[in-house]
């Protein structure tokens, strides 16, 4: 059994790259074409700065005690209980990793995932756990300091919509405005409506890290900061921990590591691009109350799009998000992804649920 989990998750986390991941140039263009958010200099110089000891004082004072180590043993209450000796020598290998050539030595880069069983579903079936990284408590202090000085900043690169991991913002925030926007529909009798709530496949396990990196050196991101991310993603390694006995170590080549506390900023950051497109294309419609036009409401990875003119946009939406996929390996399971009509009429409704491959919700 260990062996299968193993297979699987060498293979969720070494995903080969495809033609267009490859091709020169294209991941840029998409950015260039899509992606309007910009980190002022103001903020690119809070980022790219030293990393002091108050820093490191905080990141400690905010990481919770009691976690499971990472492989190597040594737990938070040993780094608070050691902090002022290992201060001076954190530091200077933090901020040495600025320097060109350096690395964070693969040791350290380890991890031990353990598996989480998702409530509801076959345990038969290695896709049916979550898997949490446990690594080392000195690169996840490290992690969180990145974390700490991105969080500021995270409300001006991130458009409103996206409420997961935001500081400030509630996921409650997007369902309050999907009944509004509900309401305003039936209130008005706007046109053919409907709900789009997408399924992502393993969306934070198959992030490409070069699309990532891409991403946030078009967000103006400095070198320093591109430095400091980079060096946690320099090929580390995981071994699955089953009942107690652990598997070969293997490469993890792609995703944001759950465990990791600058995960979910990252796959914030990776996921805007898509967003700022859907928002800004002319050919997917969606809701229009007064001056604004709302076209998707997220949580993380979790999509909720507002469609109008289904017909013209559902295609264009599709091939958008397969644009996107091919870049950044994202993906959407269609089957698993549900439609709830709005004010679909019969006819176009049943156009629908025979050109897609949608579930459709029972709303009786």
């Amino acid at each position: 059994m260990l062996g299968l989990f193993r297979d699987y998750f060498t293979t969720l986390y070494g995903l080969t790259p495809t033609p267009t991941q490859t091709a020169p140039d294209a991941t840029q263009r998409f950015l260039r074409t899509h992606l309007r958010s910009k980190l002022t200099p103001h903020m690119r110089s809070s980022i790219e700065g030293p990393i002091t000891a108050e820093e490191l004082h905080e990141a400690i004072k905010r990481t919770p005690v009691g976690k499971t180590p990472g492989p190597d043993g040594f737990t938070l209450k040993y780094y608070k209980t050691c902090e002022k000796l290992l201060s001076r020598a954190w530091l200077a290998a933090f901020n040495g990793l600025t320097e060109p050539a350096s690395h964070i030595a693969p040791q350290t880069l380890s991890a031990t995932i353990t598996l989480i069983p998702k409530p509801d579903k076959d345990h038969a079936l290695c896709a049916n756990y979550r898997p949490i990284s446990l690594l080392n408590q000195d690169v996840k202090l490290f992690a969180k300091v990145l974390a700490l000085r991105i969080a500021n900043h995270m409300r001006h690169l991130i458009h409103p919509d996206q409420t997961g991991f935001i500081p400030g913002r509630e996921g409650r925030d997007n369902t309050t405005l999907a009944i509004n926007l509900i309401h305003a529909v039936q209130r008005t009798g706007t046109g053919p409506t409907l709900l789009l709530s997408t399924d992502a496949e393993k969306a934070f396990d198959r992030v490409h890290w070069p699309f990532l990196f891409q991403t946030l050196q078009h967000m103006g991101f400095g070198p320093n900061a591109l430095r400091w991310i980079t060096a946690l993603y320099d090929s580390p390694t995981a071994r699955i921990n089953l009942n107690g006995t652990l598997s070969s170590p293997f490469t993890i080549k792609n995703g944001t590591r759950q465990g990791c506390p600058l995960s979910p900023l990252l796959f914030a950051l990776s996921l805007e691009p898509l967003l700022q497109a859907v928002r800004a294309n002319p050919s997917i419609h969606g809701i229009c109350v007064g001056r604004h036009t709302y076209k998707v409401a997220a949580y993380a990875d979790d999509l909720l799009f507002f469609v109008q003119q289904p017909q013209i946009s559902l295609p264009s939406l599709i091939e958008l998000l397969r644009e996107y996929g091919s870049l950044s390996n994202y993906k959407i399971n269609m089957s698993k992804s549900e439609i709830l009509n709005i004010s679909i009429p019969a006819p176009l409704s049943t156009h629908i649920q025979s050109t897609f491959p949608f579930r459709w919700c029972n709303t009786s």
